[in-house]
């Protein structure tokens, strides 16, 4: 072994260039635990990531569904457009008849209607199914 002067073994170095020295036990010991915290960081990282790009698609698909316009306040506003106009348009067809039949003798004082009641009630009830659902 090689002679140390005194003055440098009774020194305690802050910098001791990050190494120690070990038996092969110790080694062994070492490098398991090294190896088993490198393996689960390499799990925890891989499954981090698969988690992330799952999220990546999902919001790449809300981002589609919004660019082609079936998301968002602007959908939500052309659905509800679309289907109060086809309700309009199916109250449109039951009232119409009515009113141009009504239409076609304004020369005639008294209107001549059998079973009134059973014919109205049933345009009451389809009315009412397009309104109310």
């Amino acid at each position: 072994m090689p002679k140390i002067p005194q003055e440098y073994l009774s020194i305690r170095y802050e910098e001791d260039f990050g190494f120690s020295a070990v038996d092969e036990v110790e080694l062994k010991q070492v490098t398991d635990t090294n190896t088993l915290e490198t393996k689960v960081i390499r799990e925890t990282v891989s499954s981090s990531s698969e988690a992330v790009t799952r999220l990546e698609h999902k919001v790449d698909s809300i981002l589609q569904l919004y660019e082609d316009g079936k998301l968002g306040l602007e959908a939500e506003r052309a659905e509800l457009l679309a289907t109060t106009s086809g309700k309009l348009k199916e109250l449109e067809q039951i009232i119409m008849p009515l009113l141009i039949n009504l239409m076609k003798t304004p020369d005639k004082e008294y209107i001549y209607w059998p079973n009134r009641k059973d014919k109205i009630q049933e345009q009451v009830d389809k009315i009412l199914a397009i309104t109310r659902g």
